[in-house]
């Protein structure tokens, strides 16, 4: 437990040094989870996370997704299951043999904010890929994120 305590401590710092609203913290952890329930899946106590550089589509540039310029924009990958992750690495060819990162999903969402090159976090279900590439589940951009917490997208 004490784990889960210096996650959602370390993401409550993250906010508040983003200067965004420390008290959305646990607002955005519960309709997270609330999120998957919707979707018919388990709330995740942990996500399996690795990271991929994709091209930036027309509508991410168009929604200014690309937070920086000059930095290249990535994808935060994150799957609820190790297996899917393994699987769907190797399927498509990003990596022969992954290292993925346990993560929960307040210190998935703090690495997220203080990574001002990635544009988008997309929380996969399975490894089934859409016709996008891109495992099936939900994907949240950036200025989703910096919304949630009330960070001025300006500042970040």
């Amino acid at each position: 437990m004490a784990s889960a305590q210096r996650d959602l401590a370390m993401l409550a710092t993250v906010v508040r040094q983003a200067g965004g609203e420390i008290a959305q913290v646990a607002h955005v952890l519960d309709w997270f989870h609330q999120r998957l329930i919707a979707d018919g899946q388990q709330p995740a106590r942990m996500l399996y996370v690795y990271r991929t550089n994709r091209p930036v589509d027309s509508t991410a540039a168009a929604s200014g997704d690309n937070p920086r310029p000059g930095l290249r924009p990535r994808l935060l990958l994150a799957f609820l299951s190790a297996d899917s992750a393994v699987s769907f690495a190797q399927r498509t060819g990003l990596a022969r043999s992954p290292r993925l990162l346990t993560l929960s999903p307040a210190r998935a969402l703090a690495v997220f904010l203080q990574q001002p090159s990635l544009s988008a976090l997309h929380i996969a279900y399975d490894d089934l890929p859409a016709p996008d590439g891109l495992p099936v589940g939900w994907r949240l951009s950036r200025a989703e994120v910096l919304a949630m917490f009330a960070i001025d997208s300006r500042v970040v």
